[in-house]
């Protein structure tokens, strides 16, 4: 609350300037916690009117093809009514958003599919984990399950499963070596997968997911291994004690940023169930 700006928003700090992707979860965690709703509506509006003439969401003012923060945008603008324009022109966007993907190669060094289209982070760049289960999330959330590209994006997140279990940023093997896991990563394919795969399919991920949260406490991982262990309705025990004791991270390192705060508050408060707070 003490990180909202005068002109509706949040930065990622009480002294930086707006910012989409810090607006955005800040917006989910206020509704979330069912507190100062006011500023939440206030920072969807700010959101609004951040949107630009083709529905993306830019990180930053100038440089329009860094488009990823769409995919979050509309989950925020789901949290309240009124908001069904930005939210159809932000799907349309999102359903022309493609990154470079080419036939792969017989000598390519690399594992996965490279011809499967997800999402990338910036325009003409490859798909990856985190913008192509984020873009699933909102297209999900709005209803487009069947869509194709919907479900494209869920043969890519497959395809870059890791035999050994989880998922990475993208990448599977490299010149015959498999790369290792990432939990942030693990937990966001797992929440977009939902729905659209059997458990079976994931189950080496959700096992990785389950030995590896029990150790994990920074904000991000734990946040999105909770959700994604949530999803399929695999919580540890635990796991509200997991996040008291990422928030009491900060007494040695200093005040999270907005995103990692937001983060850690929206999961408490649904309970890792993100549905819960949208309408």
């Amino acid at each position: 609350v003490s990180r909202a700006l005068p002109d509706g928003g949040f930065g990622y700090t009480d002294t930086a300037s707006f910012s989409p992707e810090a607006t955005a979860w800040a917006i989910m965690a206020l509704k979330a916690s069912n507190t100062h709703l006011d500023l939440a509506e206030r920072a969807s509006a700010r959101l609004a009117g951040y949107q630009q003439s083709d529905g993306r969401v830019s990180a930053i003012i100038g440089f329009a093809a860094a488009a990823w923060p769409t995919s979050l945008c509309l989950l925020a603008w789901k949290c309240f009514q009124g908001y069904r324009q930005p939210i159809d022109a932000g799907l349309r966007f999102l359903l022309s958003f493609k990154g470079q993907h080419q036939r792969k190669s017989a000598d390519s060094p690399l594992g996965h599919d490279t011809s499967i289209v997800g999402w990338p982070w910036v325009e003409q760049t490859h798909s990856w984990i985190e913008p192509t289960s984020l873009a699933m999330l909102a297209l999900k959330i709005n209803g487009y399950n069947d869509h194709p590209r919907t479900k494209e994006a869920a043969r890519m997140l497959m395809d870059r499963q890791l035999s050994s279990g989880g998922w990475n940023y993208g990448n599977t093997t490299v010149f015959g070596m498999e790369l290792l896991p990432i939990p942030e990563n693990t937990g966001q394919a797992l929440c977009a997968l939902r729905g659209m795969t059997d458990q079976a399919s994931v189950q080496r991920s959700l096992g990785y997911a389950l030995r590896r949260v029990r150790s994990i406490r920074t904000p991000m991982a734990l946040t999105w291994m909770l959700y994604g262990l949530g999803m399929w309705s695999q919580l540890p025990q635990q796991w509200e004690r997991f996040i008291i004791e990422s928030l009491d991270l900060q007494n040695r390192y200093g005040p999270f940023d907005t995103v990692l705060l937001s983060q850690l508050l929206t999961v408490y408060f649904t309970g890792a169930r993100l549905s819960k707070i949208l309408v």
